[in-house]
């Protein structure tokens, strides 16, 4: 995990965030909306297991959103390669690590990807238990850099560096 003491992390409310980020969401059709809620209840459910690849050829079960969204982003040969362990439950929804990001599974349902100095900085944050909740989108692109939007915030990295 890299480290860098002046990553600011914005904490503003959604409404705050304006329609410059609302321009980098991909909150659309690609944000792996992927549901296991009960229809009773409306409470997500993570007990659905399924396996995908783990280090030293074993298999880790995940998560059902988790594994189909990964696939999605094409698996061992995507961007996040293997499955380095089990998710784990954290407030409502989890977390699920792999050899270069995570997957966090929203307590709504949602997949979303968070990898690299963004990763980083929502770590140090306390990540979905911390101030920022869960992702409400997949990191994107923007001039220079990345932005990944928050409940409680965003986090950027942009001419590489924290800003």
């Amino acid at each position: 995990m890299h480290r860098f003491p002046g990553v600011l992390v914005v904490a503003v409310v959604a409404a705050a965030v304006g329609a410059g980020l609302a321009a980098c969401s991909s909150e659309g059709g690609s944000g792996g909306e992927a549901t296991v809620t009960s229809p009773a209840s409306g409470v997500v459910t993570t007990t659905s297991p399924a396996p995908v690849p783990g280090p030293a050829d074993t298999t880790i079960d995940v998560p059902a959103p988790v594994a189909e969204r990964w696939t999605q982003l094409g698996g061992v040969a995507g961007d996040l390669g293997r499955a380095a362990g089990p998710a784990t439950d954290v407030e409502g929804g989890s977390v699920t690590e792999f050899e270069r990001g995570w997957m966090v599974l929203t307590p709504a349902g949602r997949v979303f990807v968070v990898q690299g100095e963004i990763l980083s900085a929502y770590r140090e944050a306390g990540g979905p238990a911390g101030e920022l909740g869960f992702p409400t989108s997949d990191e994107t692109t923007t001039d220079g850099g990345w932005i990944s939007v928050f409940e409680g915030g965003t986090i950027a990295f942009l001419d590489g560096r924290p800003v």
